[in-house]
């Protein structure tokens, strides 16, 4: 098995300018980060066959075998299921493995592999509105960071912080509007339906908040996940699984969303089941962000809140929960301008970095 890295290097993730069509931002990927791919992808191989006991072949044929999800984006998103082609021809590795590695939810669902993290903060202000998450995933997966920025025909500019193979796990584009997301568990699953990381990227082809609720609310959903939506007006966010969608209930100057339901009908007695829950320390992380947010005044005092580690919501990993958070965002839409800024690692352990947009708006 190969040596796990411990720390990313400030700055030392790569940024993947991405344009054309799919194929080719797929095939650009592929080749400008082969390498990085090819080893996030044998770290990825090793881990399935500690958790699953089968070999890494035997595990993705049984998984896309049993599942409709290459069918799903072959019909709901065309243009990302031409990416993923590219990135598999271009880096060199199987078309089997780099859409499981895509589905990254889904096959966690299929694995039974839990407890894997994430926290979303959004706050509304007189001076706009700031979208911000820790992104917790497997340590393995530590080191695989990059950060895609692309332009491609009449969508809107997006930079997607994303591991290298992967088409994206959180963005936000230039029109402002923002997606951020977190793993519900105990939602309902299914091996058919759009699958998350799909998801994130159709999202931030839209241009408006609205827009982006009514996509979501409009497709069929294969793994529970929280999709906090954000631009310069305002905050939602969608309980989504393959039994539906449940919106935000109440709009607030604040949001804050960890790994358990909040509004799905059900949700209280899901959040009474202790097993999983108290593995991913997801009530604690909610209970300490819910005091620590009303009191942030600026971006700059949630790059603070989103580095501590003592309150779990920078993740170190500790058997048995061998997640680590894997990289932060900050967003904040503006009125007269949207930024962005990526820790591409665990903040308080990398920089945080601003991205520049291509040119005035």
């Amino acid at each position: 098995m190969r040596p796990q890295s411990d720390v990313v290097a400030g700055g030392a993730a790569p940024v993947i300018e991405l344009s054309g069509d799919g194929r080719t931002r797929g095939r650009t990927h592929g080749e400008e980060a082969g390498n990085l791919i090819a080893t996030s992808m044998e770290r990825w191989r090793d881990r399935i066959e500690q958790l699953t006991g089968r070999s890494s072949d035997d595990h993705v044929a049984r998984f896309l075998g049993a599942s409709r999800l290459i069918d799903a984006v072959r019909v709901g998103s065309p243009d990302l299921h031409d990416e993923v082609l590219g990135i598999a021809e271009a880096s060199g590795q199987p078309l089997d493995d780099v859409f499981a590695y895509n589905f990254m939810d889904e096959e966690w669902r299929y694995a039974g592999v839990s407890a894997i993290g994430c926290s979303v903060v959004g706050i509304e202000g007189e001076s706009g509105v700031i979208l911000g998450q820790n992104m917790d995933l497997p340590a393995s997966m530590d080191g695989s960071q990059v950060l895609l920025h692309i332009r491609e025909g009449d969508d809107p500019e997006q930079f997607v912080a994303s591991a290298a193979g992967m088409i994206g796990v959180l963005g936000i584009n230039r029109d402002g509007v923002g997606c951020c997301v977190n793993t519900l568990a105990q939602l309902p699953s299914a091996l058919e339906g759009m699958p998350v990381a799909f998801l994130i990227r159709e999202v931030l082809r839209r241009r408006t908040r609205a827009e982006a609720g009514a996509y979501l609310r409009s497709v069929h959903h294969a793994s529970g996940q929280n999709y906090a939506i954000a631009d310069r007006r305002g905050i939602d966010s969608y309980e989504c699984s393959a039994a539906g969608v449940s919106a935000r209930p109440i709009a607030g100057p604040n949001l804050v969303h960890t790994n358990h339901p909040l509004w799905t009908a059900g949700s209280a007695e899901l959040a009474a089941r202790p097993d999983e829950l108290e593995l991913s320390g997801t009530r604690s992380r909610y209970n300490y962000l819910s005091v620590a947010v009303p009191q942030i005044r600026d971006a700059a005092e949630l790059e603070t809140v989103f580095a501590s580690r003592d309150s779990g919501v920078c993740v170190t990993p500790r058997p048995p929960r061998m997640s680590k958070t894997f990289c932060g965002a900050l967003f904040e839409m503006g009125q007269d301008e949207t930024r962005a800024r990526f820790a591409l690692g665990q903040p308080g352990v990398v920089e945080w970095i601003s991205v520049p947009w291509s040119g005035p708006a």
